[in-house]
């Protein structure tokens, strides 16, 4: 179909906005890059002024709406083009994506299936394969990687998870759940587990969306490895990685096996957050933590994993959140008191609480210490480019709110904020959590928050 030459325009604009990504963000003022789509939307709106019916301009404000994560109005304003021109690939695309994002996924790979590669669209192809990943659909993933170039070096790794038996779980019969201490909570949680049956020393992070395994400890474990390269996005920025999967992971007597894995590099990340003690041998992300009942419990420095459906929580303050992508675990929240955000939730982010970059904490009047600079090391160890102190005043996730939260400037890559096509501002990290208890309520995408007493 054809797509009006207005509503090409506009968004034409979203390119131009990642393009001035580069350019730094005036102080207390959005970066560029959401500068200019702002400007892509109010101009979106002033053209379909008079035009309500008009199916072309209304997709391209929809498109806006999302792309800016006004998710409500974009919801609204795509339904309704829908209904004037059911075949619409933009509107099609986008109601797609959100359904992906909350957990409608048969209507989600319908809606996307039907978007196709139609000029508009094209970031539905992505988001089908997202989903294919996310649903364990290894041949629908694998036919879909043929057609993304980034996505040549995970093939071998769809082609053998196609072939194997599907992932399973192994023990926590009966048992309404399982304590395991931290070895340490801080800077991040370490658990000791079993990976393929040695003891080794783990990190724990829903924000990672993968199970990340050092390459030393892949070896040393026997982890099955693929030929190929590929990237990786983990604590906001691009790592190279290899291939992986898994025969058995085992954290508090229960054993999942087969998952896929990323194998990265985790050596300075390592000496960050065990300094003198023994390196890590990977990071335990969504895909494990998902099929199982957990809570992280920071005031007793444990977390508690039992096999689904885990027992109930009563009372608490419960945070909706959403899974974008392969598995990206998303809030909506806010820092200083500024406008709604998404924000990634996770707690790998050594020493911090909130993580961004430069450009989001300068949005909302959050500098750098007097002390940052002795401190800048510690990003350009983890990925080479520099992290700054900050302290940010409040930061809030749905109804929950932390007050003078440390944090890193420079964590995440301003491209990095639009990984989606939907804006999603920063990290969440561990020190949000610190003396509160948080159960993943993964049938109802909700965060159950207990505080100290």
């Amino acid at each position: 179909m054809t797509i009006h030459p207005r509503a090409r325009t506009l968004l034409a604009a979203l390119a131009v906005s990642l393009a001035a990504g580069a350019a730094h963000a005036e102080w207390m003022q959005p970066d560029p890059t959401y500068r200019e789509t702002q400007q892509a939307l109010r101009d979106a709106v002033r053209d379909t002024a008079g035009h309500a019916d008009d199916p072309a301009r209304l997709a391209a404000l929809g498109a806006l709406q999302l792309r800016l994560a006004k998710v409500a109005d974009a919801e609204k304003t795509l339904a309704r083009v829908l209904a004037l021109q059911p075949g619409n690939p933009i509107a099609l695309a986008g109601l797609g994506k959100l359904a992906s994002f909350r957990g409608r996924d048969g209507e989600a790979d319908s809606l996307l299936a039907l978007a196709g590669e139609a000029p508009g669209a094209e970031g539905a192809l992505r988001d089908r394969f997202d989903l294919a990943v996310r649903r364990e659909d290894w041949k629908g993933a694998l036919a879909l990687a043929a057609k993304l170039e980034d996505e040549a070096g995970r093939v071998e790794q769809l082609q053998r998870l196609s072939e194997r038996e599907p992932i399973t779980i192994e023990g926590g019969e009966g048992a309404p759940r399982t304590i395991v201490n931290f070895e340490r909570s801080w800077p991040v949680p370490l658990v000791k587990v079993k990976l393929n049956g040695q003891s080794v020393l783990m990190a724990v992070d829903p924000g990672a969306t993968e199970m990340l395994v050092d390459p030393s400890s892949a070896r040393l474990t026997r982890v099955e490895t693929q030929p190929g390269e590929r990237t990786v996005v983990w604590l906001g920025g691009r790592m190279a990685a290899r291939s992986g999967i898994l025969d058995r992971v085992t954290l508090g007597g229960i054993t999942v096996r087969g998952l896929p894995a990323a194998i990265v590099s985790l050596r300075k990340y390592s000496l960050q957050v065990n300094p003198q003690g023994v390196p890590i041998a990977g990071v335990i992300g969504l895909p494990m933590l998902r099929r199982l009942g957990v809570t992280m419990d920071f005031r007793e420095n444990r977390i508690e994993v039992s096999r689904l459906p885990a027992p109930a929580v009563t009372g608490g303050t419960r945070v909706p959140f959403e899974l974008w992508g392969v598995g990206e675990l998303v809030a909506f929240g806010s820092v200083n008191g500024g406008r709604k955000m998404a924000i990634q939730v996770g707690t790998g982010l050594p020493e911090a609480g909130i993580g961004a970059a430069p450009e989001m904490f300068e949005e909302f009047g959050v500098k750098p210490g007097k002390l940052a600079n002795a401190v800048r090391s510690v990003g350009a160890v983890l990925q080479g480019r520099p992290w700054s102190r900050v302290t940010a005043p409040t930061v809030t996730i749905g109804s929950l709110v932390g007050d003078r939260v440390p944090g890193w400037s420079g964590v995440v890559d301003v491209q990095e904020f639009w990984r989606h096509g939907i804006r999603r501002d920063a990290l969440l990290g561990p020190a949000f959590f610190r003396d509160r208890r948080v159960t993943f309520d993964w049938s109802r995408r909700e965060m159950v928050f207990q505080q100290k007493p």
